[in-house]
């Protein structure tokens, strides 16, 4: 999916601005995976009795079944930012999508 909108996303803004396009793409994919890796998926689907989860952080004691359930919502946090930097390709400034994201 992140090649995908990385490409739609490349072909939908002009020249000049498609590696920054993909710069954006690549920075979502990558710090989406240490995020979701290290909290991410801990709140979403870690054991506890509150609205978000208290285990699993890091991936702590996540039995090696679940591997491919993280991989699988790992893609799908990823891709709602890069919905996001698509959103705003050529409205602002790298550094400011930066700090939003």
């Amino acid at each position: 999916m992140q090649a995908g909108f990385a490409m739609l996303c490349a072909g939908s803004v002009r020249a000049k601005n498609a590696k920054n396009i993909i710069l954006l793409n690549i920075l979502d994919a990558c710090l989406g995976s240490v995020v979701f890796y290290a909290v991410g998926y801990a709140f979403a689907f870690g054991q506890g009795n509150s609205f978000i989860g208290h285990s699993y952080f890091f991936l702590n004691e996540l039995p090696r079944t679940s591997y491919f359930s993280w991989f699988f919502q790992f893609t799908f946090a990823a891709t709602g930012a890069t919905i996001v930097s698509g959103a705003v390709a050529e409205r602002c400034q790298f550094s400011a999508y930066l700090a939003c994201a």
